[in-house]
């Protein structure tokens, strides 16, 4: 959490492209829905990525008022995944064998191992505990900008491959350099343009 409450780590991005159509609600509603967030609770999916409302991080309904807000377009990116440990897996892939041995008598060959081991994995992640993580967005529709509550290059990426999939629109991420030379004009702006990067040789 960040922009609602808590401390803000922030990652700034441009929009570089016009989107396809005005930002209506019919627009941003489909395109929200069509990439909102699936429960995998009881499921055996080990990752699962989309959209949720801006303040109700379990309902991805998406009605104009959820999202859009005077000049601003809010809403969260929730992921949730699960690890299973291979030393777990391969645990129990071993109980299972034996209890096929002693039912057939038979040790078990390479299909039925693998046979064996998707039900075990399968079983096991539908009962391993969900991480989940929140990464709040803003789009700030007249600075052309998008704003993420969060930083570091995974969650990045889980951001950049979303809005990838929801808007096909391309980012690029502000960083210190970028903002700065969009202050510097004229001649020096050109210099700064044409620097390049060169060793430094320390005796």
């Amino acid at each position: 959490m960040g922009i609602i409450k808590g401390s803000l780590a922030l990652t700034r991005y441009r929009v570089r492209e016009e989107p396809p159509e005005i930002l209506t609600d019919e627009y941003l509603s489909s395109r929200l829905a069509g990439n909102a967030f699936v429960d995998i609770e009881h499921t055996p999916e080990e990752r699962s990525l989309g959209w949720v409302e801006f303040f109700n991080h379990l309902d991805s309904n998406f009605n104009p008022a959820t999202y859009r807000f005077g000049g601003l377009l809010a809403f969260t990116l929730r992921l949730d995944s699960r690890r299973l440990p291979n030393t777990v897996l391969n645990r129990y892939c071993a109980i299972r064998e034996a209890q096929h041995l002693t039912k057939t008598g038979q040790y078990p060959n390479s299909v039925v191992r693998k046979g064996l081991r998707e039900v075990v994995r399968s079983d096991l992640l539908r009962r391993t505990l969900l991480n989940t993580e929140l990464m709040e967005v803003l789009w700030l529709i007249q600075e052309n900008e998008i704003w993420l509550a969060a930083a570091g290059e995974k969650r990045r990426l889980s951001f950049e491959e979303l809005w990838s999939h929801t808007f096909g629109l391309a980012l690029e991420m502000l960083v210190p350099v970028t903002l700065g030379l969009e202050m510097v004009t004229g001649e020096l702006r050109q210099v700064l343009l044409n620097l390049k990067a060169s060793p430094i040789w320390l005796a």
